[in-house]
C-alpha cells in the first residue's frame, strides 16, 4: 500500500517534467500547463509534507483545491476559445462562496468533509465543461481520430478521476469515522484514479510532441 502511493505520488512529477521536454514542439500544451504545475506542486509536496515529514493533509487541501480550480478553468475556458464566459463566471463565484463557507459555517468540520464539497463541486465542472468541449469537437467534425488529439487524454484523464472519486470523497468521512483502521483500502480507489489520471496526462503530453 505505501509502496503505491510513494511511487503514484512521484509518478505525478513525470507529466510536468516530460512537458518541459517536448514543449517546444508544440505550443498547444499551454492549455494544459497551470494543470500540470499543480499535480507536479502537489506531488513535491505530498511526498516531502505528507510522507517524509508526516504534515497532516488538512493544511494542505485547501491551497491544493484552489490551485486545481485554477488549472481547470484555465485548461477548459481555453479549450472551448474562451466562450461561455457566463458559465465560467458562475463557477468562480461559487468556488469563492465554497471557500467562504469552508472557513465559516464548515469551519468545525473535518477536512474529509470539506474536501467531498470542493470534490463534488470540481467534479461538476469538469463533467459541465467536458460534455461542451465533446459537443463543439462533433459538430466541428475536424478529428480524424480522438486518439491523435492530445486534449482527449486529458480531458479523458480528468473525468475518470474525478468522477471515479466522487462518492469516495461524498462518504470518506464516515468511513473514516466508522471504520478507521481500514480506511487505506478505501483510499486505494483514489490513489489508483489518480494514476490513470497521471498516465493520461502523460500520453496527452507525449501525443502533443508527435502532432
Amino acid at each position: 500500500m505505501e509502496f503505491i502511493l510513494i511511487f503514484t505520488i512521484i509518478y505525478g512529477i513525470v507529466p510536468f517534467i516530460l512537458y518541459l521536454i517536448v514543449k517546444k514542439k508544440n505550443r498547444d500544451l499551454h492549455l494544459i500547463l497551470p494543470f500540470l504545475i499543480v499535480v507536479f506542486l502537489a506531488s513535491v509536496y505530498e511526498l516531502i509534507g505528507t510522507v517524509i515529514l508526516k504534515i497532516s493533509v488538512e493544511y494542505w487541501y485547501l491551497v491544493y483545491k484552489t490551485l486545481a480550480f485554477i488549472g481547470l478553468h484555465y485548461f477548459y475556458y481555453y479549450l472551448l476559445d474562451r466562450k461561455y464566459k457566463l458559465l465560467f463566471l458562475v463557477y468562480i463565484i461559487g468556488f469563492i462562496i465554497l471557500i467562504i463557507l469552508s472557513q465559516t459555517v464548515w469551519i468545525n468540520y473535518i477536512y474529509l468533509e470539506k474536501s467531498a464539497y470542493f470534490n463534488m463541486f470540481q467534479t461538476l465542472i469538469v463533467l459541465t465543461f467536458s460534455i461542451l468541449w465533446f459537443k463543439q469537437l462533433f459538430s466541428k467534425l475536424e478529428e480524424e481520430s480522438l486518439s491523435k488529439n492530445p486534449n482527449f487524454y486529458f480531458v479523458s484523464g480528468l473525468i475518470v478521476c474525478y468522477c471515479g472519486t466522487v462518492f469516495l470523497f461524498l462518504v470518506s468521512s464516515s468511513i473514516y469515522a466508522y471504520d478507521k483502521s481500514n480506511f487505506h483500502y478505501y483510499w486505494l480507489l483514489n490513489i489508483l484514479l489518480n494514476f490513470v489520471l497521471r498516465s493520461l496526462l502523460i500520453i496527452g503530453v507525449w501525443k502533443a510532441r508527435v502532432k
